[in-house]
């Protein structure tokens, strides 16, 4: 299994590809409703996503929901799918942002030996897998004791269940709580991932 510390999890024998939340077309919406938004955010999604099915050459890409912001991502969100597609199978788990995204397209989960993915934005009793959701965007925050502060997105492993990092770069990420000693929680940096360890 590799971390990506561009927010992707690959499964190395499986050859599945992971990541969760794009929000695509966010800043779609934000113009729609007023906002003057720069449009990169659309772009350098397709561009990290490109890389990583350049590296790592899954059979399966996996979009673990929020998929679009909102409606108005809809047709953007197609037209990268059928790109991708050309590279591999992509499969479109609906998440709580997706309910205006044709039904037929999206998949309410998927499983792959010992791993079942949904988006997590409701509870899914499966003991058998560990479950791989996205849907929280965790993140920590590392401070110098002198007032600067460094917000990173994270991976959270608890004993049944993945937490993934938010893949969309509008998505800053809520800080993740370090009080459990049953959650490893593992920062992602574009050079290198980072074990953040309990205080004390």
């Amino acid at each position: 299994m590799v971390l990506d510390g561009r927010l992707a999890l690959f499964h190395e024998s499986k050859r599945w590809l992971a990541v969760a939340d794009l929000h695509f077309g966010y800043e779609l919406s934000q113009r729609a409703a007023g906002n003057l938004f720069p449009l990169w955010g659309m772009r350098t999604i397709e561009a990290r996503l490109r890389e990583l099915l350049a590296d790592y050459r899954p059979a399966h890409l996996i979009l673990l929901g929020d998929l679009v912001h909102n409606r108005t991502g809809a047709g953007e969100l197609s037209a990268l799918v059928e790109r991708l597609r050309e590279n591999c199978e992509v499969l479109l788990i609906a998440g709580n942002h997706d309910r205006d995204l044709p039904r037929a397209d999206l998949v309410e989960s998927w499983q792959s030996d010992g791993f079942y993915f949904h988006h997590g934005h409701c509870t899914v009793e499966n003991a058998k897998a560990i479950q791989i959701v996205g849907h929280h965007h965790p993140a920590g925050v590392v401070r110098d004791g002198a007032g600067l502060r460094l917000k990173l997105p994270a991976l959270v492993q608890q004993p049944r269940c993945w937490i993934m990092p938010a893949f969309s770069p509008w998505a800053s990420g809520t800080e993740w709580p370090r009080d459990d000693a049953q959650n490893r929680i593992w920062l992602c940096s574009p050079r290198r991932i980072l074990r953040w360890e309990q205080p004390g």
